[in-house]
């Protein structure tokens, strides 16, 4: 039966996102009553705009709402371990605050894709811009090599890029993945608990290749095209300081996993 389902928990981290907050929550909020989902738990990292005002008001109406209100930034993988640390639904969605998705049921879908598939940890949806493009996340493993070339642009050793990124064989099928996204992660709560949630040394960047890392080194990543998701990629990382905290994260990873140059 469709709502023959498990618990489902969400935890989104926010972060000066007061422009777009009240919208985003309007959207959301329905979806998720829709799925059953029993918590959602907002982490919002020190904002200095009115973000925290909007989202004690949603609170105040929406008893789903849990708050956690940190005194300081300390990155996407330290906001949602302080949700992972208490929630204790059978499953847990880690996503961002502009990720919607867009599919009747889907997240109630997935439970039960997770019910029937017990050996997999993270389900990670097919991701799509909003004008419906695939956004190209179906990454391999990463190497200093891959990772140096993404910084310098899309145009550099294009075929290399194409291939780390499964341009022509990674969106149609169901596999396992090597390198999900943290725009959405379809999790397990006993696994994700059991290893420590992210990986926290990392403020932004790389925590979500980690954490696949860390999962498939326990048990099973899985991308399945049959769920998918809008993300509306409100990212800075083409600007200095993202790249300078990418560069940073990308050091810690291979300090971690090894240093694979090629």
């Amino acid at each position: 039966m469709l709502d023959d389902f498990l618990d489902i928990s969400v935890s989104i981290v926010t972060f000066n996102n007061s422009d777009v907050l009240k919208n985003r929550l309007e959207i959301l909020l329905p979806i998720l009553k829709e799925n059953g989902v029993n918590k959602l738990i907002i982490v919002d990292s020190a904002s200095t705009d009115k973000t925290q005002a909007i989202l004690k008001d949603f609170a105040s109406v929406y008893p789903v709402i849990d708050l956690i209100l940190l005194s300081q930034n300390r990155g996407f993988g330290y906001g949602h371990n302080m949700a992972i640390r208490e929630v204790r639904s059978q499953y847990h969605i880690v996503m961002n605050l502009d990720t919607t998705p867009n599919q009747k049921n889907s997240l109630i879908k997935m439970s039960q894709y997770m019910n029937v598939h017990p050996d997999v940890d993270l389900l990670s949806p097919l991701v799509r811009y909003p004008n419906g493009d695939i956004q190209y996340l179906t990454r391999n493993e990463p190497t200093v090599f891959d990772l140096g070339i993404r910084l310098l642009g899309s145009t550099w050793f294009k075929n290399r890029q194409e291939k780390f990124v499964h341009l022509e064989d990674g969106y149609d099928h169901e596999q396992k993945i090597l390198n999900a996204t943290g725009s959405f992660m379809f999790l397990r709560t006993e696994t994700l608990q059991r290893i420590g949630g992210f990986d926290e040394r990392y403020f932004l960047y790389m925590e979500d290749t980690d954490l696949t890392k860390t999962i498939n080194e326990n048990g099973k990543a899985m991308l399945s095209p049959e769920f998918e998701v809008i993300h509306e990629w409100q990212r800075g990382n083409h600007s200095f300081s993202g790249s300078k905290i990418m560069i940073s994260s990308m050091i810690k990873y291979f300090n971690k996993w090894g240093w694979r140059l090629w």
